[in-house]
């Protein structure tokens, strides 16, 4: 017989009203408990029981999760919610418990900074990888960013000694220590701490890597200037001599010799690095203005340098792209709302930190002893044309 709303779902508890779902809630515990479904049963649909209390879906579900965690009903994917057998719940009983054993803590390392979005990225597919896993996680985030280098490895340093000593599984670092603090890396290795580097990796350092082929994809870049008419092409990077550093400017050589254009000394021009994630681009800009022939368009290291180069160069009257092209990298721009949008190569930031979670729990489920080899694995880049950079006029 069809229940009543009034009767089905009561209002109060000690006299204080409860939540839409808590209260369906209580009304399927009731029935449970008076028999009326009997253990092995199925319940209703959640269409049937939506209808029955005039509920929308999303309280049904919230009602039936708070059921299925108290152990009263099982829910399986494809078919109606039953309710529990008692040899059943005694099996979900030792399943919590071994849940609760096996929960592990895994962290990431990498600069947190609001000026630079590719790190929220990387730890935003961290946790949708964790958030569709089965097994209980916890994770810890560490920051490498700092104002100055030093700084930076100072921190990176004291992360990874955290990382060490507080129990944690397994890590995500997007190394800034460059090689300062690669000793530190090695030690955590030896504690057989599973780690998997994301952006940037030594050749010197044996590890789990995700990343981009940064030659490819700075050829790419440059290749489109060279298109556009342009051979006077500028790279601005950094002294930082970490291997993304020397892959770009690889790329960027090897796309210009490829159309037989050899780059002069002068266009390529390297700042300091003692302020971490804010290029000196002063003295690039003046560097630049002192050129008896100025190049035509920039190839930057990275979107960063490309927008602080754009903005001093706009106080010193140079337009953009009107006077000069300026190429990107990493797609920074997708959240800005700049007037002249950067051409950029996209790197799937999201999409790296979602594969190295992926690498590190697989590391953590091998048998112990029995180590794999070391993989690397490369993701695909894309280059995005706005409208920082214009054909060469003739």
């Amino acid at each position: 017989m069809r229940r009543s709303k009034d009767e089905s779902m009561p209002n109060m508890s000690n006299g204080v009203r409860l939540p839409a779902a808590e209260r369906l809630a209580v009304a399927l515990l009731g029935r449970i408990e008076r028999g009326e479904y009997a253990p092995g049963e199925w319940l209703p649909t959640e269409r049937e029981l939506a209808a029955e209390f005039r509920a929308d879906r999303s309280t049904i579900r919230s009602a039936l999760s708070s059921l299925a965690e108290k152990q009263l009903i099982v829910r399986e994917t494809g078919r109606r919610p039953r309710v529990s057998l008692p040899s059943e719940t005694a099996l979900m009983d030792q399943s919590t418990r071994d849940s609760k054993v096996a929960l592990q803590t895994l962290a990431v390392l990498s600069p947190q900074t609001p000026h630079y979005p590719a790190s929220p990225a990387i730890q935003r597919g961290v946790l949708q990888m964790l958030i569709n896993k089965e097994a209980p996680y916890r994770l810890i985030v560490f920051d490498n960013n700092a104002d100055t280098r030093a700084e930076t490895v100072r921190r990176e340093r004291h992360a990874l000694e955290s990382i060490r000593n507080e129990g944690i599984s397994g890590v995500v670092v997007w190394h800034q220590g460059s090689v300062h603090t690669l000793p530190d890396l090695r030690l955590l290795q030896e504690a057989g701490i599973p780690m998997v580097l994301v952006d940037r990796c030594d050749p010197s350092f044996a590890c789990d890597f995700v990343g981009i082929d940064n030659a490819a994809a700075a050829r790419e870049a440059v290749m489109h200037l060279l298109d556009l008419g342009h051979q006077r092409i500028m790279h601005l990077t950094m002294e930082d001599p970490t291997i993304t550093v020397r892959d770009r400017e690889q790329g960027y050589r090897e796309a210009m010799m490829s159309r037989g254009v050899r780059p002069e000394p002068e266009w390529i021009f390297r700042m300091s690095n003692a302020v971490h994630l804010q290029p000196p681009v002063t003295t690039a800009a003046d560097h630049f203005m002192s050129l008896a022939e100025r190049p035509t368009a920039v190839f930057a290291m990275n979107d960063l340098i490309a927008h602080a180069f754009m903005s001093e160069l706009d106080a010193r009257g140079v337009r953009v792209p009107e006077d000069i092209s300026i190429m990107g990298f990493d797609d920074m721009d997708r959240h800005s709302i700049r007037p002249s949008p950067l051409t950029t190569v996209h790197q799937p930031f999201e999409q790296m930190g979602e594969k190295a979670v992926d690498l590190l729990l697989t590391r953590l489920a091998e048998p112990s002893g029995t180590p794999a080899a070391y993989r690397h694995i490369l993701l695909p880049t894309r280059l995005v044309i706005r409208t920082s950079c214009i054909p060469l006029p003739r």
